[in-house]
C-alpha cells in the first residue's frame, strides 16, 4: 500500500545478550539521548521513537536499535486488528512435563492455590467440606461486634519519643547509683575481675560451654567506645580514614620535628602571637594538632568509632563540612568560655570536632546499640587493656559523655578545677552537631533506618521473634513512602514468611517489578521466593523482563518457564507474545531440547507470519 506510514515503538525489552547499564550506554553515546530521555525509554512505558516513517526507513531505524539491545516494534500509524492469540492456533505446544489439563476447581481460601479439584487441598491440606461447614456456621451465628480497640496514648502515637525518653531516664539511673555508691567504687573497680571470672565459669558450667571461648564473647581489646554491627559494611568511608591519616603525619612528620615555638606562636587557636591572619587560620589548624601521643591516638580512635558510621549515612563532602564547622564552633565555645573565666585561650586537638560528630551521631544513630569498654583487671588494665563489652544505648553514652563535660566545664568557671581539658570546647562541638543535625532533619532518616532495621530483624528472625513489631514498623515506612522497595520486599516477606497471604502476593507483585527495573539479582531471588510459594504469574512485561534476567544468568531453566507462562496466557498482550514465542524456542534450543524449541518456531510463524522474528525462525528451522 503506497504511503504507508511507520512508527517504531520500544516494547519495554532488552536482548537477552545485553544488559540494562549497556543499553543505557549505547543510547548516550551513540543516540545522543539525554538522561532524562533514557530514563523515560526505559520505564517500560512503550514510547514511540519514531513516527512517521516509511516502511524501509523504520525497519532501518528498528534494525540500528535492535543492534543497540533495545528490542523495538513497527506499527502501522493505523494498525490492523490483532494478531490471533496463540490458544487459537490448531497445532499444541510440547511441553517438558507433558502432563494433562489439569481441571478446573476452586481456589483454596488458606493458601490461594487454583485448580484444586478434590475435597482438599493438594498443597495445604484445608479440608473444604470442613472449611464450607464452618463458613455456614459463622454466617447462622455472627460473631458479637469486637471491642472497640483503647485510645492510643500520646507515646503511642509517638513512639521516638518514648524511646529517647528512655535513654534519658537510664543515664539518671545511672548518675543515681554513681552517686549512691560512689564512697565503694574503688572497692568494686578493685574486686570486679575476681566476680567477673567467677560469674564466666558458672555460665560455663550451665552452658556446657568452653570458659575461654564464653570470655572471648565477652571481652574488647578496643579502649574507646564503638558501634556495633558495623565493620562489615561495602562503603568505605575515605574522609574520616584520610583525617586520621592527616592528623597521625602532621604530629609524626611536622609537630615532632619543628620549632614548638611556631607552633604555639601561629597555628594554636588562640595564637601566643595573634594577627590578622594566623587568628583565623588557627581556628582550623588547631584542629590538626596535638599535644602527645596519648591524646593523639585517644582521639583518632574516638573519630574511627564515630566517623565510620556517621559517614556512612551523611556521605563525604557533607561529613566533611560539618567536621570543620563543628570544630570552629568548638574553639569559639571555648574563646567564650574563657572569656567569662577570665583564662588564657590557648587550645588545640581534634576533639571538638569529633565531639561535633558524636553530637551528629546522637541525632542520626539514637537507636544504634554501643560497646562500652568497661575495664575487668582493675588497675592493671593500664598495662592489659582488657574491658568487658557493656552494650548500651548511644543516647545514653553519648549523654553520659556530655554531662561529664558539663560537670567540668562548669567547675572550670567556677574556678573549682584545674584540669586542662577543653570541656567547653567539646560542648560547642557537640551542640553544634546536634544542631546540624537537627537542621538537615536527619532524625527523619535515622526513624526510618530504625524502622527498618525492626523488620529487617522480624523478617530474618526465628518463628514469633518480634513479626507484630516488624510489620508496625514497616508498615510506617511505606506510610511515609509508599514505593520504598526494601520495606516492600521486607514486608512481603514478613507476611509470606509462616504461609500464603493475599497481602504478601500483593506485596511481592507490586515489588518485583521494581527490583526487574533496578536490581536484577535480587528480582531473581524475590521472583523464586514468590513462585515457589504462590505459584502464580505476574504481568506479562515484568515475566518477559524476568526471562531476560535469568537468560543472562544462565538460568534456562527459570527463564524458559517465565516464557512458557506467559505463552499459554490468553491475556498476554500480542507484542510480548510475539516475542515470548521466539525466545521460548531460543532457550529451549539453548538447553539442547530441540523437539520442544522446533514446536515453538513453528508456532511462531503460524501465529505471527509477517513479523521479523518469524524470518529469524524459519532461518532456525532451515537444516
Amino acid at each position: 500500500m503506497e504511503g504507508k506510514r511507520y512508527r517504531v515503538i520500544f516494547g519495554g525489552d532488552l536482548a537477552l545478550d545485553t544488559d540494562e547499564i549497556q543499553v543505557r550506554k549505547n543510547l548516550a553515546v551513540k543516540c545522543k539521548f539525554s538522561p532524562d530521555a533514557i530514563e523515560n525509554i526505559l520505564s517500560g512505558h512503550s514510547p514511540v521513537l519514531k513516527k512517521g516513517l516509511d516502511e524501509t526507513t523504520a525497519q532501518r531505524y528498528k534494525d540500528y536499535l535492535d543492534r543497540l539491545g533495545l528490542l523495538c516494534d513497527l506499527q502501522p500509524e493505523n494498525p490492523p486488528p490483532a494478531a490471533p492469540n496463540l490458544l487459537d492456533a490448531p497445532k499444541p505446544l510440547l511441553t517438558r512435563e507433558e502432563a494433562a489439563p489439569k481441571p478446573v476447581g476452586r481456589t483454596c481460601p488458606k493458601c490461594f492455590t487454583a485448580a484444586q479439584a478434590g475435597d482438599s487441598c493438594s498443597r495445604c491440606g484445608l479440608l473444604f467440606s470442613r472449611f464450607d461447614e464452618i463458613q455456614k456456621r459463622r454466617a447462622e451465628h455472627p460473631a458479637p461486634p469486637p471491642l472497640p480497640e483503647p485510645e492510643e496514648g500520646y507515646f503511642d502515637q509517638h513512639p521516638e519519643q518514648l524511646f529517647i525518653l528512655k535513654a534519658f531516664g537510664v543515664i539518671l539511673a545511672i548518675l543515681f547509683l554513681k552517686q549512691v555508691l560512689g564512697g565503694l567504687l574503688f572497692i568494686i573497680f578493685l574486686l570486679f575481675p575476681v566476680g567477673f571470672l567467677i560469674y564466666i565459669r558458672l555460665q560455663a558450667s550451665v552452658n556446657n560451654q568452653s570458659a575461654t571461648e564464653l570470655l572471648a564473647e565477652h571481652i574488647t581489646f578496643m579502649p574507646v567506645m564503638y558501634s556495633k554491627e558495623e565493620r562489615a559494611q561495602e562503603y568505605v568511608p575515605w574522609v574520616t580514614y584520610g583525617l586520621i591519616l592527616a592528623n597521625i603525619l602532621i604530629f609524626y612528620l611536622f609537630e615532632l620535628r619543628v620549632n614548638p615555638e611556631l607552633i604555639f606562636n601561629q597555628l594554636i587557636f588562640l595564637p601566643y602571637q595573634p594577627n590578622l591572619l594566623n587568628v583565623p587560620l588557627s581556628a582550623f589548624s588547631s584542629l590538626f594538632l596535638h599535644g602527645g601521643h596519648a591524646h593523639l591516638w585517644g582521639n583518632m580512635l574516638f573519630l574511627w568509632a564515630v566517623g565510620t558510621v556517621v559517614e556512612r549515612r551523611i556521605g563525604q563532602l557533607r561529613f566533611s563540612l560539618f567536621y570543620l564547622a563543628a570544630g570552629l564552633a568548638s574553639n569559639i565555645t571555648f574563646l567564650l568560655a574563657c572569656a567569662i573565666a577570665g583564662t588564657p585561650v590557648h587550645i588545640l586537638g581534634a576533639s571538638g570536632a569529633i565531639a561535633g560528630v558524636m553530637g551528629i551521631f546522637a541525632v542520626r544513630c539514637y537507636f544504634k546499640s554501643m560497646v562500652f569498654p568497661l575495664p575487668i583487671l582493675g588497675i592493671f588494665s593500664l598495662i592489659l587493656p582488657i574491658s568487658l563489652k557493656v552494650r548500651l544505648n548511644s543516647l545514653v553514652i553519648i549523654g553520659l559523655f556530655f554531662l561529664a563535660d558539663l560537670n567540668g566545664g562548669v567547675q572550670q568557671l567556677t574556678g573549682n578545677s584545674s584540669s586542662h581539658i577543653g570541656h567547653w570546647a567539646h560542648i560547642g562541638g557537640m551542640l553544634c552537631g546536634i544542631g546540624l543535625a537537627t537542621a538537615f532533619r536527619l532524625n527523619e532518616d535515622a526513624v526510618t533506618e530504625r524502622h527498618m532495621e525492626i523488620g529487617s530483624q522480624a523478617t530474618y528472625a526465628n518463628i514469633g521473634s518480634g513479626v507484630g513489631n516488624g510489620e508496625e514498623s514497616l508498615r510506617a515506612v511505606l506510610k511515609k513512602d509508599p514505593d520504598n522497595i526494601e520495606a516492600l520486599l521486607l514486608l512481603s516477606r514478613l507476611r509470606s514468611k509462616f504461609s500464603a497471604t493475599e497481602e504478601g502476593a500483593q506485596l511481592y507483585r507490586k515489588v518485583i517489578p521494581m527490583l526487574a527495573r533496578s536490581r536484577p539479582d535480587e528480582a531473581m531471588i524475590a521472583f523464586h521466593d514468590y513462585f515457589k510459594l504462590y505459584g502464580q504469574a505476574l504481568d506479562a512485561a515484568t515475566m518477559y523482563r524476568l526471562a531476560n534476567i535469568f537468560h543472562r544468568q544462565q538460568d534456562f531453566e527459570m527463564s524458559s518457564r517465565c516464557l512458557e507462562i506467559l505463552c499459554k496466557d490468553k491475556n498476554t498482550p500480542s507484542r510480548i507474545l510475539e516475542k515470548a514465542l521466539f525466545q521460548c524456542a531460543r532457550t529451549f534450543e539453548a538447553m539442547g531440547l530441540a523437539d520442544i524449541s522446533k514446536q515453538y518456531y513453528q508456532r511462531c510463524i503460524e501465529t505471527f507470519p509477517d513479523s521479523p522474528l518469524s524470518a529469524k525462525a524459519k532461518l532456525r528451522l532451515t537444516p
